[in-house]
C-alpha cells in the first residue's frame, strides 16, 4: 500500500537542516563574539600600556626641568606632569623615587637619578573585569591571562655628581 503523501519523510528532515543550521550559526556566533571581546581586551591592555609609558616619560622629563629651574618638590613637579594625562578619578598611580644612578656622571662623580613609576590597577576597568570573568568561566581557560597591574618606568638623570 502506498502512502497518500511520499515526500513526508523528505519534509521532516529539512526541517532538521533547519534546526542544525540554527544550531552551527549560534556556535559560530558565539565563537565569533569570543574573538572579538579577545581582540578588545588585548588592545585595550596595549593602549593602556603605551599611555602609562607616555606619563612616565613626561614625568622624567617635568623632574629634570623642575631640578634645573631650582624647585624644591621634583616629586610632586614630575607626579603633576604624568598625571595630566589621565582624570582625576582613574586608578593610576604615580611614585618617584630618587637614588644613585647605576653610571657615573660627570668627570666619574656618583650622579643622582630619578625613576617615575606609573602603576594600573587593569579591575578598575570594568570592560576588563567583565572580560576576565567570561574567559575564567570557560572549561579549560581557569588560568587569568589578565595581568592584575600594568607597569611603566622612566628614569631620568637629573644632577650630573656631588663633589
Amino acid at each position: 500500500m502506498r502512502t497518500p503523501f511520499p515526500l513526508q519523510g523528505l519534509r521532516s528532515g529539512r526541517r532538521a537542516q533547519h534546526g542544525i543550521a540554527a544550531l552551527e550559526f549560534s556556535l559560530t556566533l558565539v565563537m565569533l563574539l569570543m574573538f572579538i571581546c579577545g581582540v578588545l581586551g588585548f588592545g585595550v591592555l596595549f593602549w593602556m600600556q603605551q599611555q602609562l609609558a607616555s606619563a612616565a616619560t613626561d614625568g622624567a622629563r617635568a623632574a629634570v626641568f623642575a631640578r634645573f629651574n631650582g624647585q624644591a618638590d621634583v616629586p610632586s613637579a614630575a607626579c603633576s606632569a604624568a598625571m595630566s594625562a589621565f582624570s582625576s578619578g582613574s586608578a593610576v598611580a604615580c611614585a618617584v623615587s630618587s637614588a644613585p644612578c647605576a653610571w657615573a656622571g660627570s668627570e666619574g662623580r656618583q650622579a643622582n637619578c630619578a625613576t617615575v613609576a606609573m602603576t594600573y590597577d587593569t579591575q578598575s576597568w570594568p570592560l576588563l573585569a567583565t572580560l576576565q570573568g567570561l574567559i575564567t568561566s570557560l572549561p579549560g581557560m581557569g588560568t587569568n591571562w589578565i595581568p592584575a597591574r600594568l607597569r611603566s618606568q622612566a628614569v631620568v638623570q637629573i644632577s650630573q655628581g656631588t663633589p
